[in-house]
């Protein structure tokens, strides 16, 4: 498990509005917000976004947590309850006891070697090589392919161990002569297959005994031997070393858990990557572990906990159902180790909590600042609105919203801990029956957008949603 990969959205309330939840002409409430179906149908149809039901929950997502975000200031809430400020920070909270947990665990992992430095790199757990290229144009000639040919044989009669870095100054790649030629260390797929396979035939210590082709041309290539490379080897054996020790920990904590991926957990979870909020609920299991099981809630929470940019919801959408599961089988590992560092009563410090605690109400009042709805500018406006505090925080966030989708003002992120604290404590609710409205409508709008457009015209971009 890495560090900075949890932080979360979670279990929320549902709205209170029950007549909303149902009516087809409402995509989205917060508290007494609505967003109406053909709101956001004009949205997404005078965009380019594709017309499809998640990009519009995409955007009614991002209204929702508007709204609440706005609706706390209108309250004058700040969200500074430490058990509200825990909860939201529970991923980064994990982070540090799992890395403390690990800390431990861990000590001695580099240290276990499978073999010496230099037996693990002459059997190839990484190459290092020099080489001379002759360079080959794409559709050259038969009689072009044979000068080059013979050129690279002219300098492959000459090249010995000795002499191979100066007569890198002949390569056609440039810099080579700088280098000696040298392409320094890789592993397995990191260069092309043809070359790939001329250097893993080679001994280290060995000059090509013909030239490689491949697409770029013909290479008089040279495996580094041991000595050339030791200090550069020696920490990559480490984190080697690292890396199957860690693989090693992990099998065994699921071998004696008895780990069991369900047999539908590949087809629920592209699910749950489509719409994380739609299964806060569901205690269905994914997969079951001595103990325990990871349920379609459990895993909707670390999916949201990895931040848009990262792309891993689209991903997973896409992904062939092995990888599916293996990402699944991740996460249970990740719960796996969790209760190890409970086990080990890992704990965050009162100076950790501290920090955590500042850098959450530091983000609350970013978000506040960054909508236009500081507390004090709420009150204010209210004064000339009735005394109607959420009124206004409503109001405010609409015009930014509108103003929002015609890249009129810069994206607005609402931090995950934010987005779980606000969506925990206040009512809101994302309408599939309004998304389906919203689509139809939609269609009507791009086809009326499509056939205005001046030549040379272009619908705007929708709001991105993906921005950190």
């Amino acid at each position: 498990m890495k560090s900075y990969r949890l932080s979360v959205l979670a279990a929320v309330a549902f709205a209170v509005a029950c007549g909303a939840a149902s009516n087809p002409d409402v995509a989205a409430t917060a508290g007494n917000q609505q967003l109406p179906a053909a709101k956001l149908a004009e949205i997404l149809g005078q965009s380019q976004a594709p017309l499809e039901k998640d990009v519009a929950r995409s955007i009614a997502e991002l209204w929702v947590n508007y709204q609440l975000v706005a609706l706390s200031a209108a309250k004058g809430d700040s969200l500074t309850d430490p058990k509200v400020m825990q909860d939201a920070l529970w991923s980064n909270l994990d982070n540090i006891r799992v890395k403390k947990f690990y800390d431990n665990v861990s000590k001695g992992w580099n240290d276990q070697a499978p073999g010496s430095d230099e037996q693990r790199y002459n059997s190839g757990e990484a190459f290092a090589a020099r080489h001379i290229l002759i360079k080959l144009e794409q559709g050259a000639t038969p009689e072009q392919q044979t000068a080059a040919r013979s050129k690279a044989m002219d300098i492959l009669r000459q090249a010995t161990p000795a002499n191979f870095a100066s007569l890198a100054a002949r390569s056609d790649e440039p810099g080579a002569k700088e280098r000696g030629g040298d392409l320094g260390l890789f592993g397995k797929g990191m260069m092309v297959p043809e070359f790939e396979k001329c250097v893993v035939a080679l001994k280290p210590g060995e000059i090509s005994k013909e030239p490689c082709q491949t697409s770029f041309g013909f290479h008089i290539i040279y495996r580094s031997p041991f000595a050339d490379v030791a200090e550069k080897f020696a920490p990559i054996a480490k984190q080697r070393n690292v890396a199957i020790a860690e693989s090693t920990y992990l099998a065994k904590l699921e071998s004696s858990n008895e780990v069991k991926i369900e047999a539908s957990a590949t087809k629920k979870a592209k699910e749950i990557a489509k719409n994380t909020l739609g299964y806060r609920d569901d205690n269905d299991a994914l997969a079951t572990y001595k103990g325990g099981k990871l349920t379609a809630a459990r895993f909707a929470e670390w999916l949201a906990a990895y931040p848009p940019s990262s792309q891993i919801r689209p991903q997973l959408v896409q992904a062939p159902d092995t990888l599916v599961e293996k990402f699944v089988k991740q996460i249970v590992r990740n719960e796996l180790v969790l209760k190890q560092a409970d086990s080990a009563k890992a704990t965050v410090d009162t100076a950790e909590m501290s920090n955590l605690f500042l850098n959450f109400k530091n983000a609350v009042s970013q978000t506040w600042t960054s909508l236009g709805v500081e507390p004090a500018k709420l009150a204010d406006s209210a004064k000339t609105a009735g005394g109607d505090k959420e009124k206004v925080a409503g109001a405010k966030v609409e015009a930014f919203f509108t103003k929002l989708v015609k890249n009129e003002v810069p994206f607005v992120d609402v931090p995950y801990p934010v987005a779980r604290a606000v969506q925990k404590k206040y009512d809101f609710n994302i309408n599939e029956a309004g998304l389906d409205k919203v689509l139809e409508l939609a269609k009507g709008v791009r086809a009326k957008s499509d056939s205005s457009k001046v030549p040379g015209g272009a619908p705007a971009p929708a709001p991105d949603t993906t921005k950190k």
